[in-house]
């Protein structure tokens, strides 16, 4: 499934632009998912993620053309909230663990560590382990709170995904995101990592036109070895009838497999977690192998 994501920062004065652009997708507006993300409270900075279908990404660019709003990349967008998160002094008042009724009233303006945790936002905690200017012990809990964090995320971004397609394809690129993360391998997290994986490849199978990205992550040699096996594994158990023959309503995806799949990689990825695959798994895997060499044969 195809979607296009635009991102569009917002000021106060532009608040009652983009409600009116909002209010214009008519005809294309079971096709269009918002997300709305606070980029700064004090200077009343928002982004605003449009997340299109592709069917109606024409129409939706012709609108987005005339309402005259300022789109951003996800580099930019990322930037400016991670400079929001330091200069309101987030990193220094989340790990602070015993709060005064003094300090009450300033809590709440401010995010705890607990706070990052049940929302989620384990990106957050990572960049304060990196953060030296930070003292030793508050680096140490924010590393504490990580694992929790990113449980947190999955357990979000999965249940947002099951309640509709265009969450789920925002949804998937999170899950993945998560599966790729080089700091958190780092930090000895691989099991977090192929939960999240895990969960990618179920997001996949909830709805029928998903499978082609099953594809895609079986080719991320980002991710853990072993969600990449079974990523093939569970397209080749929906998609085809031998190794030989598809199932007529994947066709569409059949031909980017055919086309995409890197056959030296997956090898390379079964040789290492081989042990980890149970029969059943071994099976539907030498399946989809066969198959794709066959059809890259030309037959």
């Amino acid at each position: 499934m195809d979607f296009h994501k635009i991102s569009v920062e917002v000021t106060e004065n532009d608040v009652d632009k983009i409600k009116q652009f909002i209010m214009t997708f008519g005809e294309i507006r079971s096709f269009v998912t918002v997300k709305k993300t606070v980029g700064n409270k004090e200077l009343k900075l928002f982004y605003y993620t449009f997340t299109i279908e592709t069917e109606a990404i024409q129409k939706f660019l012709i609108k987005f053309n005339a309402a005259n709003l300022r789109a951003v990349s996800q580099d930019e967008m990322n930037e400016k909230l991670n400079t929001s998160i330091k200069s309101n002094a987030a990193y220094n008042s989340a790990v602070e663990a015993d709060i005064n009724s003094k300090d009450l009233k300033g809590l709440k303006r401010k995010k705890t560590l607990a706070d990052f945790i049940s929302e989620g936002q384990y990106e957050v905690l990572l960049d304060m382990i990196r953060n030296i200017r930070l003292e030793h012990s508050k680096r140490q809990r924010a590393e504490a709170g990580i694992p929790l964090a990113v449980k947190r995320a999955i357990e979000l971004n999965f249940e947002d995904g099951k309640s509709g397609k265009r969450r789920a394809s925002v949804a998937l690129e999170e899950l993945v995101k998560i599966a790729t993360n080089a700091q958190l391998r780092n930090l000895r997290l691989n099991h977090i990592l192929i939960n999240a994986g895990m969960k990618a490849i179920e997001m996949c199978t909830l709805y029928e036109d998903f499978a082609d990205e099953l594809i895609k992550i079986g080719n991320n040699i980002k991710i853990p070895n072993i969600i990449s096996i079974k990523s093939v594994v569970k397209f080749s158990e929906i998609a085809l009838r031998d190794d030989r023959n598809f199932k007529p309503a994947y066709e569409a995806d059949i031909n980017i497999a055919i086309k995409s799949t890197n056959l030296r990689w997956l090898r390379m990825a079964f040789d290492t977690v081989e042990h980890e695959i149970e029969a059943d798994g071994k099976v539907l895997y030498e399946r989809f192998i066969s198959f794709i060499e066959f059809k890259k044969l030309g037959n």
